[in-house]
């Protein structure tokens, strides 16, 4: 490996990389510019008169000219790149050749090849120059992916005509398409990612509401109760493995989703093998969801009913790191079986709910098997306990699954999520509305930035901006680094089986030593196990937490120095990081005696019990580690995934702020058109919103 010339170590300035590590970026940007030139060419080919044109124009000119507008801030990005370590470009010499997409990759590959453990193929990276090397890769990665993202999609189900057809859900809509075709005319693509966002949560209109409880509680039969169905497995035991969700469709049928990325459809009669801890022990089928159609009127209107399966020992920890074992609904139902005594588990899964930001409501299930007396006096106890343990004041309402007793689950329906499903859509409208505000905005100030640029006389007087672009790099570089650094940790689970061992091993001599008890209980072996799986992950989650936590933090900031409106709220990111994949044990272990070795002293009993429990569980437990690794690592790529497009939604918009107040904005801008479209913005109102069939209205 090439070394740092010492004289050239010592004299060289903060972040500046070596001579070989310069000449690299330099070539690298030239190769990248030579690709986007071949882009180019190609869309223009598409667009040319000739009679025997080579491209099939599948693309319109409006379509074109954004495509044009990634192109060019992706080179205008490659520029300062080079200018961060003050350098200037070459100009491109070699024609392009190949199609848009093929070269995009090839892009991508390249920008690979800046990380810094590529560069240290030649002499080491200054540690000062690591972050924001890796900032410049996913700054530009993420642009890369902004402009695939628009030719493999946007043209096949185009933004525009979407926002088109949800107009009729109010008049925000209309100022969101009316933003839309400002933006695309005036080439300000750093905003499509968050109007698609938008146009996206608008689409939804959907309530998920999710049930949680203990084994036995009734919930799968309680909502084939609520459904008028028989959808969901019953009977001895049918314990939940797998989440269910049930929506409306025009006829029953069923799916799942598994944790290598593949969806099938399923027989429903087939559910009860694939989603219950009996039919799949451990989820040994690596199945992480279920999606059930059903034609049930209470449905139709968009309300999603979610089985879970239960929280068990993680609702008893309350960890601020079990929060992302949640799912992302809107309202949680917990059932507390009326035969049954409230317990530990049922006050942690409500403090779980409540520590997660989602309203709970509390179902007394099976209240058919209490007489009058007993069920008011059951309810008051529920609702006296949960007050003394939470400090909360909840009202719990009496359910049952017989159809005998339908007027009790009619009245829950009718009286408790109706109602809740309206306000949860006004609730979501009007944040949604905030952000259109805030959007409008914004780009009323890029607008108003790019005309006070075109009527500039002389050169602008520059800002010194440079310490923001660097906190942009570094948060954009973390981001990123954490889908790399997820998979490997998740992909090495099946590695860790010794590790699991040890650490129940340990809990175990430390429980004989503090009890009289002659074994170790299975179900509590059981539990270790799965509280040292959890800690083996829980380093990884904690730095993804801290990661997109300080993420936040740090765009929040750069809004307020810049008087922003547009800000990225930690519950934002909270809302991503949710519905993590469970560890399920296929096979309990075995329970261990004890009582002859616990005289023997502790080394004695340790290397007892660590034999016992491998004999009765090392033989499964290595796979079962590496199933639920690969469905992690499936999880954080779509995790990371949406962070990114959070992130960057938002950086990418401060980037250019930045970029057009120095005057360095890559935009050709028309000046009657962004007068135009900066006063018919600033005039906006809802009765007076213009008639948007024609997108150059």
């Amino acid at each position: 490996m090439p070394e740092q010339n010492p004289e050239t170590a010592m004299t060289r300035n903060p972040g500046q990389l070596n001579e070989p590590q310069q000449t690299r970026l330099r070539i690298t940007c030239q190769y990248i510019d030579k690709l986007l030139s071949d882009v180019e060419d190609i869309l223009q080919a598409a667009s040319s008169q000739s009679p025997f044109p080579r491209y099939i124009v599948d693309i319109n000119p409006a379509q074109i000219r954004v495509i044009e507008d990634h192109i060019r801030r992706l080179r205008s990005q490659l520029v300062r790149t080079l200018a961060w370590q003050h350098m200037k470009p070459m100009p491109p010499d070699i024609p392009a050749t190949r199609a848009a997409l093929t070269h995009l990759t090839f892009v991508d590959i390249a920008i690979e090849e800046l990380k810094p453990h590529y560069m240290r193929g030649f002499g080491a990276v200054p540690e000062d120059a690591v972050n924001e090397l890796n900032g410049v890769v996913h700054e530009l990665r993420a642009l890369v992916t902004s402009t695939e993202r628009y030719l493999n999609q946007e043209l096949n189900r185009n933004l525009e005509q979407r926002l088109g057809r949800l107009e009729k859900t109010g008049f925000d809509v209309v100022l969101l398409r009316l933003l839309e075709q400002i933006a695309t005319r005036n080439g300000l693509v750093e905003f499509r990612l968050r109007i698609d966002a938008l146009a996206s949560r608008l689409e939804e209109d959907t309530f998920e509401v999710a049930l949680f409880g203990r084994v036995s509680s009734g919930k799968s039969s309680l909502l084939n109760a609520l459904l008028g169905t028989d959808v969901l497995p019953v009977g001895v035991n049918p314990i939940t493995a797998v989440p269910t969700k049930l929506r409306y469709g025009k006829t029953l049928k069923a799916a799942v989703a598994y944790g290598d990325g593949r969806s099938t459809l399923v027989p429903v009669e087939e559910l009860a093998r694939l989603v219950t801890e009996q039919g799949n022990p451990g989820n040994l089928q690596n199945i992480v969801r279920a999606i059930v159609e059903v034609p049930s009127p209470r449905l139709q209107q968009g309300i999603l009913l979610v089985d879970t399966p239960g929280l068990g020992s993680l609702a008893k920890r309350g960890a601020a790191e079990t929060l992302a074992y949640l799912p992302s609904c809107d309202l949680a139902l917990l059932l507390i079986d009326a035969g049954a005594t409230l317990n530990e588990e049922d006050i942690g899964t409500l403090r779980l709910l409540y520590e997660g930001g989602i309203p709970a409501l509390i179902l007394l299930s099976k209240s058919d098997l209490l007489a009058n007396g007993d069920l008011h006096r059951a309810i008051s106890y529920i609702e006296g306990h949960i007050k003394h343990e939470l400090r909360i004041t909840t009202t719990v309402h009496p359910v049952s699954a017989l159809s005998s007793y339908p007027v009790l689950l009619d009245q829950f329906f009718e009286r408790q999520l109706l109602p809740r499903f309206e306000k949860a859509r006004e609730l979501r409208e009007a944040s949604i509305a905030r952000k259109i505000g805030a959007m409008r905005e914004a780009i009323m100030a890029a607008l108003d930035s790019n005309l006070h640029r075109e009527r500039r006389v002389g050169p602008p007087a520059r800002v010194e901006t440079s310490d923001l672009e660097s906190v942009l790099r570094v948060v954009t570089g973390e981001v990123g680094e954490q889908r790399t650094a997820l998979d490997h940790a998740f992909r090495r689970l099946g590695e860790t089986p010794n590790a699991v061992l040890e650490a129940v091993t340990k809990q175990a001599v430390a429980w004989v030593r503090n009890t009289s008890e002659s074994q170790v209980p299975s179900l509590r072996l059981s539990e270790w196990i799965h509280e040292a799986v959890g800690g083996v992950i829980q380093p990884s989650m904690e730095r993804l937490r801290n990661v997109g936590q300080r993420a936040v933090s740090q765009l929040q900031k750069i809004a307020g120095e810049m008087g922003r409106s547009d800000i990225p709220s930690q519950a934002d990111f909270e809302a991503i990081l949710r519905d993590m994949p469970r560890f399920e044990l296929a096979t309990l272990p075995d329970s261990i005696r004890v009582s002859h070795w616990k005289f023997w002293g502790q080394n004695v009993l340790r290397s007892r019990i660590g034999a016992a429990l491998r004999e009765s569980i090392d033989s499964h437990l290595k796979e079962e580690l590496h199933l639920y690794g690969m469905a992690l690592s499936q999880w954080s790529e779509q995790i990371v995934r949406k962070l990114e497009m959070l992130v960057n939604s938002y950086a990418d918009a401060y980037r250019m702020q930045i970029h057009r107040i120095n005057g360095t904005s890559d935009v050709a801008a028309n000046p009657a058109q962004l007068q135009a479209d900066l006063e018919l913005l600033k005039s906006w109102r809802p009765e007076s919103a213009p008639d948007l069939t024609d997108a150059h209205a």
